[in-house]
C-alpha cells in the first residue's frame, strides 16, 4: 500500500551540499509533501517553493519554538559542521544539534519521524586490503567528526527506545555532485583543473591517488533519504549505509577530471596532502538499504563528474 503523502516536512541544514539537493528532490518528487521549510542559519532561496525559517539548531529554545511552529510530519537532519579539528565544537554542534531536535520532536503531541544523517566517516580506518564494510563494522572513527557523528547517532538511537520519537540514522559514504564544496575530491581536482585553463594556475596538486573509494551522487544519496521516509514503520530504529557498492580508483578519477579540459595538464604529489594511513580500498555495503526501500544507485560518478564541470564552468563564467 502506497503510503499516504506527508504534509510538512522540515530540513535542517537546508542551505549546505546535500540539504539544498535534498530540497529540490523533495520539490520534484511525486510523492512531495504539502509543505517544505528549510531551516538553517544561512538564507535559503524560497522562490523554489520552500519556505525559510532561519534557526540556530545549538539554542534549544529556538528549536523548540520553530518545531513547534511548523509542526512537522517528518525532520531530515543534516545540519552540522564537517571540516573541524576541534572536538569540542565539533560535540556541542553535532550532538548538541541534534539532542535540542529530538528534544523538541518529543515535546509534540505527535512526534515526528527525524532521519538523522551520519557519516561513513563513523567507521575510521579500517584494515586490510579490500574492506565492503557494512553497518555491524565496529566504529572506529577518531576524527572530531567521526567521534561526533558516532555519539550523535548513539544519542538518537538511544532516545528513540526512552521516547515516543521515531528516528531512522545514516551513514552516507563519499558524496559528490554539482556545489561539492572545493576542499573535497572530486570537486578539489576540478577547480584546480578549471584554474589552469584559466591561467591562475599551471599544475593539479595531489595526495595519494592510489586508494579506491565508494564515490556516490548526491542526488542518489537525497533520493535514498526519502525512500527510507516513504518506507514506513519497517525502518524506524534502523541504521542505513547509503553507498554506491564501487570502489573507484582515485588516479582514475583525476584522470578523467583532467580529460575533461581537454587538455594535458601537469599533475604534482603535495606531501602536505599525504595521510599518516590510508586503507587501499573502502566500500559500503548498501544492501540493508535495497531491502527495505528497492533503492539503487542511478547515476555513474562519471556522469556526475561531468554535471560537476558543467556546474563550475558555469559558475565561472559569471
Amino acid at each position: 500500500m502506497t503510503p499516504a503523502p506527508l504534509q510538512t516536512v522540515a530540513v535542517t541544514g537546508a542551505a549546505g551540499f546535500v540539504g539544498g539537493h535534498l530540497v529540490r528532490h523533495l520539490l520534484g518528487s511525486a510523492e512531495a509533501p504539502k509543505r517544505i521549510v528549510a531551516l538553517d542559519l544561512r538564507a535559503v532561496k524560497t522562490s523554489s517553493g520552500a519556505a525559510f525559517v532561519r534557526c540556530d539548531l545549538t539554542d534549544a529554545h529556538q528549536v523548540r519554538e520553530a518545531i513547534a511552529d511548523i509542526v512537522p510530519d517528518v525532520v531530515l537532519h543534516l545540519a552540522g559542521v564537517m571540516h573541524c579539528d576541534d572536538l569540542e565544537a565539533c560535540m556541542a554542534i553535532n550532538v548538541g544539534a541534534c539532542r535540542n531536535l529530538l528534544a523538541a520532536a518529543a515535546a509534540m503531541p505527535r512526534p515526528p519521524l527525524v532521519l538523522v544523517v551520519g557519516s561513513a566517516a563513523q567507521y575510521g580506518i579500517t584494515s586490510g586490503e579490500h574492506e565492503v564494510v557494512d553497518e555491524s563494522r565496529p566504529l572506529l572513527g577518531r576524527t572530531p567528526y567521526g567521534v561526533s557523528k558516532t555519539r550523535q547517532e548513539e544519542m538518537a538511537i538511544r532516545l528513540t527506545r526512552e521516547t515516543s520519537v521515531p528516528v531512522v540514522c545514516v551513514r552516507p559514504f563519499n558524496l559528490m555532485g554539482p556545489g561539492q564544496p572545493s576542499r573535497l575530491v572530486p570537486a578539489a581536482f576540478l577547480h584546480q583543473v578549471a584554474g589552469v585553463l584559466d591561467g591562475k594556475a599551471r599544475e593539479v596538486c595531489v595526495g595519494n591517488t592510489a586508494t579506491r573509494r565508494d564515490f556516490l551522487d548526491v542526488r542518489d544519496a537525497v533520493a535514498a533519504m526519502w525512500a527510507l521516509v516513504r518506507a514506513g514503520e519497517k525502518t524506524h530504529g534502523g541504521i542505513f549505509n547509503i553507498a554506491s557498492g564501487e570502489a573507484v580508483l582515485i588516479q582514475e578519477m583525476l584522470e578523467a577530471c583532467i580529460a575533461l579540459a581537454g587538455r594535458e595538464i601537469p599533475v604534482r604529489c603535495d606531501r602536505a596532502r599525504l595521510k599518516s594511513h590510508d586503507v587501499p580500498t573502502i566500500v559500503g555495503d548498501a544492501a540493508r538499504l535495497r531491502a527495505a526501500t528497492g533503492w539503487r544507485p542511478s547515476i555513474s560518478w562519471r556522469r556526475s563528474l561531468a554535471d560537476m564541470w558543467a556546474d563550475i564552468r558555469k559558475n565561472r563564467r559569471r
